[in-house]
């Protein structure tokens, strides 16, 4: 057996069943043999898609995503949507390889030291007998760093002789960490035990670590209100103190909440400087940050008592320490009002409508949408002037199932990922949104959709201009039209391309996208029409 044989036989002994990727010389012999064997390799329009599209499924899917690329030009052109993934965390395995070792060989790039400094891991096949044990090395890595990692497969490798080949040994995932011991926790709990008015806000690690009944517990015995990140949004929907996104996305209830809360236990939360509104929100509150990786405390926040542990261990055991203590219901004037404030209240009532005749605005069509569409669904966002729109207002079912392609803050990568989160066979449908400039930046993409057949929906906030800049231009005096561009018209484009397509100029034509999604065999583009000069954003 060859080893581009031996290497498909193994990605599929692995558990991958897809492989996002473009073909080149490096991997034009494994990739068919992959899916002759039976897996499926999802053909993509450029490099940087396939990474996304890795990535993009291994968020939702909680697997490895993976990604074939050949060498050299391929190789950097994916380099944007692997440092993403590396920012965020994800599991994607990146297969790349050397070209011939031809020592003029245009071709020719240090692989291991831009991997490294893009943020990922680096291994390499170094010999044909060796290949198993090698992809072995590279996918654990993968699981227990919580990174990508590229994979160098030569490419003078792939049609020598495997020979017989160590088993495959599938990944180990390392356990959470155990719960911290009760002297560990004085300090929090001291602090937690003085605070009048507490205020427990949950990131994307408590998500993941599945504590949202644990915080709740915690809330309820102290009194504290609920606040999440953006990327822990929607975890505690439902309960009577849930305020909602903490940060610079705040509503006007909310606001005041944090505002006059005296401290902040955070779970899984990075602290960053849109949550903490560059440290604003966190002056004169005392705070306590538990997270499994010391390394984030005071990165961005200063922290009075860090706590290393997993986010649910760690809430159990401050319950139980409580319960101990006689600590059931604490602070319960702090408690109703904050329940009092949020009683009738909903986001919605802040939105001052600023739809125009033939444009509108993205809150109130966020907040359609979000009525129209099924309970469950996935949603992956881009970045851009348009999220403050869309992030408070398009809500999900848990927060698992929404991502933002913003770890490294690139726009365009939010269709690749969503097309991505579409083959993972999650059960809901998936919706992208994305602004007109990064949709422009890998509409080639859309096309992928197009020929596998995605039942994905793309919404598009179109303002006719890269809106951040079209803002700032007006505030240093230059004239905000360098920022415009005059697109094609986007619904055509989708059309020409095999996909359904909606042109959005009225709220109440939204509810088209009701009626097509049961049916739908392929994509479907929503080009929602805005005004570049409403602007949303505090900068």
């Amino acid at each position: 057996m060859k080893v581009f044989h031996a290497l498909a036989d193994a990605l599929a002994a692995h558990g991958v069943d897809t492989v996002f990727g473009l073909m080149g010389n490096a991997n034009l012999l494994y990739l068919p043999a992959f899916a002759d064997a039976g897996g499926r390799f999802v053909a993509v329009a450029h490099e940087a898609g396939a990474v996304a599209m890795a990535d993009g499924r291994a968020r939702m899917s909680g697997g490895i995503g993976v990604a074939s690329v050949t060498h050299g030009p391929a190789f950097t052109n994916a380099l944007t949507p692997l440092v993403e993934a590396a920012r965020s965390h994800s599991q994607v395995l990146l297969i790349t390889g050397d070209p011939p070792p031809v020592p003029t060989h245009f071709h020719h790039f240090d692989i291991a030291t831009v991997a490294a400094a893009a943020g990922a891991g680096y291994e390499r096949v170094h010999g044909p007998a060796s290949l198993v044990v090698d992809l072995n090395r590279a996918v654990q890595r993968i699981v227990a760093e919580r990174r990508p990692v590229v994979l160098n497969v030569p490419i003078g490798l792939m049609q020598a002789e495997a020979g017989e080949q160590a088993p495959v040994a599938l990944p180990v995932a390392p356990g959470p960490l155990a719960a911290p011991e009760a002297e560990a926790l004085d300090g929090a709990l001291g602090l937690i035990g003085s605070a009048q008015r507490p205020l427990i806000l949950a990131g994307q690690g408590a998500a993941a670590a599945g504590a949202r009944e644990a915080l709740v517990e915690l809330a309820d015995r102290t009194g504290a209100a609920l606040a999440t990140t953006v990327l822990g949004k929607e975890m505690f929907a439902g309960h009577p103190r849930d305020i909602g996104i903490f940060g610079s996305l705040a509503h006007s209830v909310a606001s005041t909440v944090i505002a006059e809360a005296d401290s902040v236990i955070a779970f899984g939360a990075s602290l960053n400087m849109w949550t903490a509104l560059n440290g604003e929100l966190f002056r004169g509150k005392r705070v306590v940050h538990v997270d499994t990786d010391p390394a984030r405390f005071g990165s961005y926040t200063p922290v009075d008592e860090p706590v290393a542990g997993d986010a649910r261990r760690t809430a159990e055991a401050m319950n139980a320490l409580l319960d101990r203590a006689g600590v059931t219901a604490a602070n319960s004037a702090w408690a109703e009002r904050v329940a009092g404030r949020l009683a009738g209240f909903s986001p919605r009532d802040d939105v001052d409508d600023r739809s125009g005749a033939d444009t509108v605005d993205i809150r109130t069509a966020m907040i359609r949408l979000d009525r129209i569409l099924p309970r469950e669904r996935t949603v992956v966002s881009d970045i851009g002037r348009f999220d403050v729109g869309v992030w408070p207002y398009l809500r999900v079912a848990d927060p698992r199932h929404f991502t933002v392609m913003g770890g490294f803050g690139s726009i365009g990568l939010g269709v690749a990922g969503a097309i991505g989160a579409a083959t993972a066979d999650i059960g809901r449908p998936v919706v992208a949104t994305v602004g007109d400039g990064g949709f422009m930046m890998h509409l080639s993409e859309f096309t992928t959709a197009v020929r596998h057949r995605l039942p994905l929906v793309v919404v598009v906030l179109n303002d006719g201009a890269y809106g951040a800049e079209h803002y700032k231009l007006g505030n240093h005096g230059y004239d905000p039209a360098y920022s415009v561009f005059a697109w094609p018209d986007l619904a055509g484009l989708a059309t020409a391309m095999g996909a359904r397509a909606l042109t959005v100029r009225k709220a109440e034509e939204l509810d088209a996208v009701g009626d097509l999604l049961p049916t739908l065999k392929g994509p479907l583009l929503v080009d929602v029409r805005l005004d570049p000069d409403v602007n949303l954003v505090r900068y």
